[in-house]
């Protein structure tokens, strides 16, 4: 297997219907995004390294709502004492009935629950236009491949919300991103060179295809429970 295999089996284990993502227990998501989000953007390197730290964080955002959650509701005598079998809908409805009219806080579920949707769609975009192009026709093609993925992936995920600092951070990450052969290496370190590249790019696309609807249910759950939040950072 590559970095990319546990993530995805994680994600698919979610059985994951983008108009059913409310239901979603939240432990399990967590689990998952650490699987399939934060330890594969460590894998990348430095083009993403920065973008683990900040996800690893939204994953401890969202678990200590989730334990505030359940301690409240327990203390209420409304629940149990475990976060393992707490919904997603009854996570962000807690944090909406506190919140009230408010802007989202950081730290909150929901604002660390927004940050990792866009991150899991921003990945799973890079994936699917790295794999999508076949081997590169020259070692320069090969070279700029994943970083123009990457570029293609921000402007259609996250430019709208960023501003000129945030952009300029992203800017230098990106400057770091590795190669196709690189990339192929840094996925699949233990396999053969003559069987790396068809399973990376086997595995990137079924990665991509487990991650597209679980970034949907995230999305989903935080409309239907109206913690939308786009503003810039």
């Amino acid at each position: 297997g590559s970095a990319l295999t546990a993530g995805r089996v994680a994600m698919l284990a979610l059985l994951v219907d983008p108009g059913r993502g409310g239901s979603l227990d939240v432990e399990a998501l967590l689990c998952s995004l650490e699987q399939g989000l934060v330890a594969v953007q460590r894998a990348f390197g430095p083009s993403l390294s920065l973008a683990a730290q900040n996800d690893a964080r939204n994953v401890r955002k969202v678990r200590a709502a989730a334990e505030a959650c359940v301690e409240e509701t327990a203390a209420r005598g409304a629940g149990g004492g475990s976060h393992d079998a707490l919904s997603l809908s009854a996570l962000l409805s807690w944090e909406a009935a506190a919140l009230g009219d408010a802007d989202l806080p950081d730290p909150s579920a929901a604002m660390g629950l927004t940050w990792l949707a866009r991150s899991l769609r921003f990945l799973q975009l890079v994936l699917q236009d790295v794999s999508s192009g076949g081997p590169p026709a020259t070692s320069a093609a090969g070279a700029e491949r994943c970083k123009e993925a990457m570029w293609r992936a921000y402007e259609a995920v996250f430019a709208r919300y960023h501003g000129w600092l945030a952009r300029s951070m992203f800017m230098g990450s990106a400057k770091a991103a590795p190669g196709y052969e690189q990339l192929l290496r840094l996925l699949a370190p233990a396999a053969g060179g003559a069987v790396r590249e068809g399973l990376v790019l086997r595995e990137m696309e079924q990665f991509s295809a487990a991650a597209e609807p679980v970034a949907d249910a995230i999305e989903a759950a935080l409309a239907s429970a109206g913690l939308v939040d786009e503003r810039r950072v």
